[in-house]
């Protein structure tokens, strides 16, 4: 949050940044920590613990985990309703 603020994803990278915060650590020891390539282990190399993973305000609205293809299944269904419901309606 010193360097920039934002919000990460909880794991081993992000608790070591809290960690230093809290004790005080300088923007200099901030970006000793971040190190070089930090976004790009966790965003394209999958590094789930060392990685700097960022996530935006809609991680609050994640009310379960639930896999891809339940979800697909249910955008889908919602826009085949969507549909039903504009096909109904007199112009």
């Amino acid at each position: 949050k010193q360097l920039t603020p934002v919000r990460l994803l909880r794991n081993r990278f992000s608790q070591a940044v809290e960690a230093a915060e809290t004790r005080g650590a300088t923007a200099d020891e901030l970006k000793e920590l971040l190190g070089r390539a930090r976004a790009k282990k966790g965003m394209f190399e999958g590094d789930m613990e060392e990685g700097e993973l960022e996530i935006g305000q809609v991680a609050a609205a994640v009310r379960s985990i639930q896999p891809a293809g339940d979800i697909v299944r249910q955008v889908w269904e919602e826009f085949r309703q969507a549909q039903r419901r504009i096909a109904a309606m007199e112009v």
